[in-house]
């Protein structure tokens, strides 16, 4: 077991925002704090689905149907949790050189496979700048998890708003946004 930098993610919803803050933090100690949107956080779950359904058993047989293959993805994503070390506690890195501490909202989020077990998590920023960082596809599954289970179980992105009172007001007039 190497001893050497690791790659650690920590995710915290933001009731305040309404955004998720993903901070991470790399191998070579670079750290990395930005905000995900609802639109956003829901773009990365459907990409790394896809990017793992289709990276499954890698080496496989190309005759694999769709949902074997979705199976694949499902069984090497639970093995893949089941390896990620949650019990080291979080360790804050030194900030990005060109981006500082504060968390930046970016506008886009991209899975760029680089190698067999490599991609590169791309962060598109406001003033279309690309920041391109190297993880592996274990981490990848790792981060799915941890971002669904996030979305699941403290967002609220998946329950209906609360009412307040329950009263609704009944108008004729349009609701415009």
């Amino acid at each position: 077991m190497s001893d050497g930098p690791k790659t650690q993610f920590r995710l915290n919803y933001s009731d305040l925002e309404d955004r998720i803050l993903f901070t991470g933090v790399f191998t070579d100690g670079t750290e990395l704090n930005v905000w995900f949107t609802r639109r956003l956080t829901f773009g990365f779950l459907g990409l790394a689905r896809k990017y793992t359904t289709a990276t499954a058993a890698a080496g496989a047989s190309e005759t694999m149907t769709p949902k074997v293959k979705e199976q694949v993805a499902s069984f090497e994503r639970d093995a893949a949790v089941q390896q990620a070390d949650r019990s080291t506690p979080f360790s804050a890195g030194q900030p990005h050189k060109e981006l500082g501490k504060a968390p930046l909202l970016v506008n886009r989020v991209t899975l760029a496979p680089k190698t067999e077990n490599t991609v590169s998590l791309q962060f598109g920023l406001p003033d279309n700048r690309l920041i391109s960082l190297p993880i592996s596809r274990d981490t990848v599954l790792a981060l799915w998890d941890m971002t669904e289970e996030l979305v699941k179980n403290r967002s609220g992105w998946l329950s209906p708003p609360e009412l307040g009172d329950g009263a609704v007001a009944a108008t004729d007039q349009p609701v415009l946004h």
